[in-house]
């Protein structure tokens, strides 16, 4: 049985764009970021949307996109997509959709779609360093 759902559940549905959307209403393109370990087998993953790896500080950055998933390959639903914009609350979504298409000891693809509200809604795909 096939569907036309748009559901923003819809694992197999996360566009193969480059990771873009809307944060805090600004538009928002992936350009720069990072991905760590944080405990219990897990990516943090931080998007942003100026040039950024491990160098940069997570702290500087004016706009971001952050998700926790497993350090395995596979899709995920109910994930909690984190929109930060420096100088507001972030805004946790926790019906986001994310799927690690590939990882290596330099770098993370992930894909992500989370649709928040008009001001705050992200799809796609990119690929951060992963950092010690």
């Amino acid at each position: 049985m096939s569907s036309c759902s748009d559901s923003d559940n819809d694992l197999t549905g996360i566009a193969n764009t480059k990771l873009s959307g809307k944060v805090f209403g600004t538009s928002f393109t992936a350009e720069g970021g990072k991905a760590f370990m944080s405990g219990n087998n897990e990516f943090s993953v931080h998007v942003t949307n100026i040039q950024a790896d491990c160098s940069s500080d997570i702290f500087d950055y004016e706009l971001e996109i952050t998700t926790y998933v497993k350090a395995e390959l596979g899709t995920y639903d109910n994930v909690n997509v984190v929109f930060n914009k420096k100088g507001s609350n972030p805004l946790n979504y926790f019906q986001g959709a994310a799927e690690v298409v590939r990882f290596t000891n330099n770098e993370v693809t992930i894909k992500i779609k989370a649709n928040s509200s008009a001001d705050n809604s992200v799809e796609g795909f990119f690929t951060v360093p992963f950092c010690e």
